[in-house]
């Protein structure tokens, strides 16, 4: 790892602090950072339900933020994914949060993190595979951060997802996502078209590339699109500006591409691989 991206890590993303009025008309200081993201699924879920090609939607806990690449970082995705997956799991205050000092871990502090889980041997035939990771630009995956999260007492399962003579891999994750998000559908009653849970979001690998699933949707026509927050893009200025509000569009489909994946992104791919946090107990949020 070259030194000045050493010194751009060590440093972090940029904070700004603000001003602003609570609902009950006191001021309050809010850190933005430039990398992180939060208070976006509840608008996703305001734009599905405008959009009249979804027929039902699912996401997980709106306790989860973006989490993206800084310039020039590199490929650190396995890394922004787990932390995606931190800000839930500090968010929702589930188990294994005291874990983090109430701040995200740096990439590098994710780095000693992983190590110190081989050492404890954990998934360490990784540690044997990579030749180890600190202080270097080398990928991680899914094993990387079922190795980490296990450490750390946090429960987690990983799974491979393939296809087969019967079903193409995309249609085998499309299932395994929806199952995930069908006791939301049993609990809610039938009744809404968008349904957004506490359930925690999913660490999502595929060849050269790692995201975090926070949704499912069911479109019109029967076909299906995983609903993602992307490390390698920023959360885009449109739907930042409706954080916070009573998000409405003329074009909630142009909103939303960006956190679609569907059939003509994941045919490509024929190994998935997904980690999800235990599920705590259940429950379903009034969307605004």
């Amino acid at each position: 790892m070259p030194s000045w991206l050493r010194r751009m890590l060590e440093k972090g993303a940029k904070t700004t602090q603000s001003n602003r009025i609570t609902s009950d008309g006191m001021l309050s200081r809010h850190e933005t950072v430039e990398n992180e993201t939060t208070g976006i699924i509840p608008v996703l879920a305001q734009l599905c339900e405008q959009d009249k090609s979804i027929q039902r939607a699912f996401f997980c806990s709106p306790k989860v933020s973006h989490i993206f690449k800084m310039p020039r970082e590199g490929g650190f995705c396995g890394y922004r994914n787990i932390q995606m997956l931190v800000s839930y799991i500090q968010g929702s205050q589930s188990t294994g949060h005291e874990q983090f000092s109430g701040k995200l871990p740096t990439i590098l502090e994710l780095q000693d993190m992983i190590e110190k889980a081989w050492d404890m041997g954990f998934n360490s035939v990784g540690r044997v595979e990579t030749g180890g990771i600190r202080g270097t630009r080398k990928f991680i995956g899914t094993p990387e951060a079922q190795a980490l999260f296990t450490s750390l007492g946090i429960p987690c399962e990983a799974n491979s997802i393939s296809e087969t003579n019967k079903l193409r891999g995309y249609d085998a994750l499309y299932r395994n996502i929806a199952s995930y998000f069908q006791p939301a559908f049993s609990l809610d009653g039938n009744d809404k078209k968008v349904i957004t849970t506490s359930l925690p979001p999913i660490y999502f690998q595929h060849q050269g590339h790692s995201l975090t699933i926070i949704g499912f949707e069911i479109r019109g026509n029967g076909s299906g699109n995983l609903l993602v927050f992307d490390p390698m893009f920023k959360t885009s200025p449109a739907i930042k500006r409706l954080v916070g509000t009573n998000a409405k569009s003329s074009d909630p489909a142009r909103l939303l591409k960006a956190h679609r994946r569907g059939a003509a992104y994941l045919q490509k791919y024929k190994v998935f691989e997904i980690l999800k946090l235990s599920v705590p107990d259940l429950e379903i949020y009034h969307n605004p």
